[in-house]
């Protein structure tokens, strides 16, 4: 039976794909609407502006930092190369790839092509919405603690919040995943939040 069948408090004018038609019964002739099972919102890059204020030495900073963080994650770290050589040679090549989306030099496209896709490149890993919600959780906290000014933070997660959902390969729930504007991960991962 299908689980949205039971619950109760689901408004019966919500979509809903399952083949069940939301009885938990299916039968011959039936038909379920197509419909796609995850939405990608708009990804904005950075200005100009963004690289211009952090420098490329900071911005490669940041990404280290917040991979490192990421790295160290009781969750997911397991994620990331365990030998300190293979995770520095990967974050040089994933820093690149920051400072080149951001307006800086094509170091990154010079060694890896010119052709990225995000979501293909994270396939091998299991990513799914909670291993994107301390994505950015730890991205938020990089943030908070980098001189960037409040404009160019947000700025920074705006691109980064919509492209991470790009990176959810494997979903654990029904519903798209969680969106956040840089105010409301202030309220959901800053300091006086609950902590994980």
């Amino acid at each position: 039976m299908c689980q949205a069948a039971e619950e109760k408090h689901e408004k019966h004018h919500q979509r809903h794909h399952c083949a069940c038609n939301r009885t938990g019964e299916f039968h011959s002739e039936h038909r379920v609407p197509a419909s796609h099972d995850l939405e990608y919102p708009e990804v904005r890059f950075p200005a100009r502006a963004f690289l211009a204020e952090i420098g490329e030495e900071k911005l490669r900073a940041l990404v280290w930092r917040h991979h490192g963080l990421l790295r160290a994650d009781a969750e997911i770290g397991h994620l990331f190369a365990a030998d300190d050589a293979v995770f520095a040679e990967r974050m040089r090549i994933i820093a690149s790839f920051f400072v080149e989306a951001c307006g800086g030099p094509a170091a990154y496209s010079a060694t890896e092509g010119s052709n990225v896709c995000i979501r293909s490149r994270h396939f091998p890993f299991e990513i799914d919405e909670r291993a994107r919600e301390i994505w950015l959780e730890k991205l938020h906290a990089v943030l908070e603690e980098s001189e960037l000014s409040p404009e160019m933070r947000e700025m920074y997660w705006t691109w980064l919040e919509a492209m991470s959902i790009r990176m959810v390969n494997r979903r654990r729930t029904k519903g798209q995943p969680l969106r956040l504007s840089y105010a409301e991960a202030r309220g959901r991962f800053g300091k006086g939040a609950s902590a994980r």
